[in-house]
């Protein structure tokens, strides 16, 4: 299906309801997905009459040079978005030592930003049933991670290790809205969308998106995954990968993440 506000509102109107109620949060990286989803809530949050905080953590710092952000902060003012730029006092060299020690730097990248995100979540004064997290994922993504799900799961002589928290960690990315046990929501916009169609929208709107690709990106399976999706054009239909998703591997139900905390989510799913 192609990327239509209206459309898009419609599937979600009763989630936006809530949100002038609601401490709105999202992470903001210049791709294009994340340009897509804040094009989304700029439209949203006019109609709906919220409004909401543009972070982006800058890390790795190589990603993030002053120009890309000046370039991409100038246009989002220009069109009323105000993103704050968090600097995460972390060296690249943390993920250079990672590599040299044979671990995936992108692991280290991911519990710095997790660390910068728990942290600030922290300093914002909202109890967390107020807070909705926006996170940029879309069904190239859901599809990869199913991919990464079988390997892992059937085929590792590691598949034991850690199964529970893996399972619990994968299915969560399955849904686009989450509510834990203390009210805090994780809400997924694109979920349900490829990314011909975002890249439609991205085209369509002229959005900038940040042209400084990662000195790691090669440890990042689902980059792979992504060509090989370009190269044969394809389509994924979100309700078919679920369909397939619950028959053919164990995830848990969206009602299982009602048990947890903002703090056990934060820390163990992202």
């Amino acid at each position: 299906m192609a990327l239509h506000y209206e459309q898009w509102k419609q599937e979600h109107a009763a989630l936006l309801e809530t949100f002038p109620q609601k401490k709105v949060f999202m992470l903001f990286t210049g791709g294009k997905d994340s340009s897509a989803i804040l094009w989304l809530l700029l439209k949203a949050s006019r109609e709906f009459g919220f409004t909401f905080e543009t972070s982006t953590a800058r890390y790795p710092l190589q990603v993030f040079p002053d120009g890309e952000v000046e370039k991409l902060d100038a246009y989002w003012r220009s069109e009323g978005v105000e993103i704050t730029w968090h600097d995460v006092n972390t060296s690249d060299d943390l993920l250079a030592d990672a590599e040299a020690r044979g671990e995936n730097p992108c692991r280290a990248c991911h519990r710095t930003k997790r660390t910068y995100l728990f942290s600030h979540l922290a300093t914002l004064n909202y109890e967390l049933n107020d807070i909705v997290l926006i996170m940029s994922f879309s069904l190239w993504d859901l599809v990869s991670y199913s991919l990464e799900y079988l390997v892992d799961g059937l085929y590792s002589v590691h598949s034991s290790t850690g199964h529970d928290d893996r399972v619990l960690r994968t299915s969560q990315r399955f849904y686009p809205v989450i509510e834990l046990n203390d009210g805090f929501t994780i809400f997924k916009p694109l979920l349900k969308y490829n990314e011909q169609e975002i890249q439609q929208v991205v085209s369509e709107q002229g959005f900038p998106l940040s042209e400084v690709a990662c000195a790691y990106k090669r440890y990042t399976p689902k980059r792979i995954l992504f060509e090989y999706y370009r190269q044969a054009n394809a389509f994924f239909d979100y309700d078919r990968v679920l369909k397939y998703v619950k028959s053919s591997f164990q995830i848990h139900d969206v009602a299982e993440y009602s048990h947890l905390s903002t703090s056990d989510f934060v820390k163990k799913m992202l």
